[in-house]
């Protein structure tokens, strides 16, 4: 491992290295070159002001993890459409005064080793009207079967064509926003069953015009923003995309499905794959607990994989180093997403290079850093002591 002079530290790191050398070993995101294959996926924290710009809380949360030695962060998710603030204090990048924030916080990753990234999000169907203020809109007037049992006035409605347009336009110009920023690589939230991957699934789109039916159709919004990404920005940044590999639902899409969603991605653009898992009415995939087991989803990565040019990110329960190595060194994925055991623990990708593997604060998977789900006001940390609750809550 190098020093910022560009020095390896020492013989000792040099060994320990030896014992990750998948993990350790640099990658290209397009142009983007990467330390190492451990990456930080975006994580809901309600750490951003009200208004949703940045806040020193939010610069502190992923400077820690920049420190700590991983290589690439995604911070966010960022919403990119203002009639989609679907918590009180999520970042923002859906105007030119967010650039200031964004651009001191990809510039402090940066300065502490890791590769500043941002993904963006429109979360569609699955937010609440009553705390977006606005109509909630998807491919189909289809109601979300969870987020509609929370609130007695839940309405989605079908999106028009210039809803579409508008949502298209509103993503590219959120990446323009985050290039100008300084960020180096750009996600396109298509998991999770948020809008856009309600536009790709057969289980949430339902539509009879050239946005709705055939895959090609499904894909059409995401290819036109990734085109339209390309077509504004060429490749100043690296374009990473985000999918659920299986939503676990009747109708919804399956691994197998991704041997024709790929191709037309890496046509329009697309320089790297993240595979996730779930949708809100499969919630316990999407962050799956201790009864799932570690490493559930590596066997869905693995042959979204073999349908991949570009590099392909694995994520859910890995909570090591010796599970990234593993997965990396066998080719299931090129690089691995470790969240909840790097906010357990930030420094986790560093204690475990110099070899001090039983120094790092293992997340216990308790949930209580999803603070959606907990009824909390923002991501705590039952192992963190920077991230524990207030002691007035």
């Amino acid at each position: 491992m190098e020093n910022k002079t560009g020095m390896i530290k020492d013989i000792g790191t040099i060994n320990e290295i030896n014992n990750y050398p998948s993990v350790f070993d640099t990658i290209d995101i397009g142009k983007v070159n990467l330390k190492n294959r451990i990456v930080f996926p975006a994580f809901h924290t309600n750490y951003a002001n009200p208004d949703g710009t940045v806040s020193d809380k939010l610069i502190d949360f992923y400077n820690a993890i920049a420190q700590g030695g991983c290589g690439l962060i995604f911070t966010g998710a960022a919403v990119v459409s203002s009639d989609s603030i679907a918590f009180d204090r999520l970042m923002r990048i859906d105007d030119d005064c967010y650039i200031p924030g964004l651009t001191k916080l990809f510039g402090e990753i940066e300065k502490n080793g890791a590769v500043p990234a941002v993904q963006l999000i429109h979360y569609g169907r699955q937010a609440l009207n009553a705390v977006t203020g606005c109509d909630l809109i998807a491919p189909s007037a289809i109601p979300c079967p969870l987020m509609s049992q929370f609130d007695l006035n839940y309405h989605v409605r079908e999106m028009t064509l210039a809803d579409i347009e508008r949502v298209r336009n509103d993503f590219i110009d959120a990446t323009v926003r985050a290039a100008d920023a300084g960020v180096k690589v750009v996600e396109i939230h298509v998991a999770h069953g948020y809008l856009l991957n309600e536009f790709l699934s057969p289980y949430s789109n339902h539509r009879k015009d050239d946005y709705g039916g055939s895959v090609e159709n499904r894909a059409r919004l995401i290819i036109e923003i990734l085109e339209g990404i390309r077509s504004k920005l060429g490749s100043k940044i690296a374009i990473s995309v985000r999918v659920s590999g299986d939503e676990y639902v009747d109708d919804g899409l399956k691994p197998s499905d991704y041997k024709e969603i790929i191709p037309m991605f890496e046509r329009a653009g697309m320089d790297m794959l993240n595979v996730s898992a779930g949708v809100y009415a499969s919630m316990e995939m999407i962050i799956p607990g201790p009864d799932i087991g570690e490493t559930p989803y590596i066997g869905i990565a693995a042959e979204l994989k073999q349908y991949a040019i570009v590099p392909v990110c694995a994520v859910g329960s890995i909570l090591s180093l010796s599970a990234a190595e593993a997965i990396i060194s066998t080719g299931k994925a090129d690089l691995v997403a470790i969240g909840r055991a790097q906010v357990a623990d930030p420094k986790l990708v560093d204690k475990s290079l110099a070899g001090r593997e039983d120094d790092v604060a293992k997340c216990i998977q308790c949930g209580k850093c999803l603070f959606f789900n907990t009824g909390d006001p923002e991501m705590y940390c039952s192992v963190n002591p920077s991230l524990k609750p207030p002691k007035n809550e």
